[in-house]
């Protein structure tokens, strides 16, 4: 069989201190590489600088957005550019496996040919997440278990938008540690634009929505370097989730279901914020109304405590 050809999708902005790294770990990917494409959005230090310096690289193309448009156009830009059969993209900030890029379109190629039937096929890895303070975290992802049909279609999209419990469909889709043939993105259409924070997200859910299929790498491919900016923080990340569930709001069940779904969101952001005693009333408040619903959400969030300490002291420093 002959080897596809694969394209390398780099988004970045402002990192002069951490695209060397991440593109050195391109650069060291066991599997052929045809195309290195990196979409700059109109960093302010000198990270095109760095850039340049790799100029002259078989297959390696730096593009400028016209003006900072997020992360969203960025990749679609390296949608619209790619040359290669697939794409995996890369952030400029994190690490990868030098097996990485091998092992997601064996993955991908692999379970196409057992059980997809046609239907798309999208590929994530786990994470090993490294905090500012230190703080270490395996992030899953979903489909992780090999030799069976992994998650697809509406119960993913239910999954992400409702919390429906869904075998094996537990993890994060984060586009970081994604790979897909370079068609699927574009059947999609890419990413929403509009989304600065949770294009991934929301992706996730048009891609379920198409029938597609999400296969997953429980080694850690990927270490992924939590960093802060202000479109981080929990505000802006509580703007963009809610605007994910009101473009897909025919997918709930009634108006009920959506009103419960936003108001367990506020909450979430809440306990985040550590506004406790608006978060007490908010969950009690909830439970006269929702009282089944809130039980199941609560239930389920129960395991993930720890993680979000981690994750409220992350945010807390942005």
């Amino acid at each position: 069989m002959t080897y596809p050809s694969v394209t390398i999708g780099v988004t970045t902005y402002n990192a002069e201190d951490s695209i060397r790294d991440a593109l050195q770990s391109v650069f060291g990917q066991t599997a052929p590489i045809a195309q290195v494409l990196v979409i700059d959005d109109c960093s302010t230090d000198s990270t095109m600088s760095v850039l340049e310096e790799y100029a002259g690289r078989p297959g390696f193309e730096v593009y400028q957005n016209e003006t900072n448009s997020g992360v969203a156009v960025s990749r679609n830009e390296i949608v619209q550019r790619a040359k290669g059969d697939f794409i995996v993209f890369f952030d400029d900030d994190d690490i990868s496996d030098p097996k990485r890029v091998e092992a997601q379109v064996e993955r991908i190629v692999e379970y196409e040919c057992e059980f997809a039937d046609g239907a798309p096929v999208i590929c994530h890895t786990a994470r090993l997440q490294i905090y500012p303070d230190g703080g270490q975290r395996l992030e899953p992802t979903m489909g992780q278990t090999r030799g069976r049909l992994a998650p697809f279609g509406l119960p993913v999209a239910r999954r992400a938008l409702m919390g429906e419990p869904l075998k094996d469909g537990y993890g994060s889709c984060a586009t970081c540690s994604q790979a897909g043939r370079t068609e699927v993105y574009r059947e999609i259409d890419g990413f929403d634009a509009r989304l600065r924070r949770c294009g991934d997200f929301e992706f996730a859910i048009r891609m379920a929505l198409a029938g597609g299929h999400f296969v997953g790498i429980s080694e850690p491919l990927v270490t992924q370097k939590m960093t802060s900016t202000a479109e981080k923080s929990l505000d802006k990340l509580k703007e963009f989730i809610l605007l994910v569930l009101e473009k897909h709001q025919p997918i709930f069940d009634d108006g009920n279901s959506y009103k419960f779904c936003r108001a367990w969101i506020a909450l979430k952001f809440d306990w985040m914020a550590g506004r406790r005693s608006k978060f007490t009333f908010g969950i009690a408040r909830l439970s006269l109304r929702h009282p089944i619903l809130t039980l199941k959400r609560v239930c389920m969030a129960l395991p993930n405590l720890a993680h979000n300490r981690v994750l409220n002291r992350f945010f807390r420093d942005i």
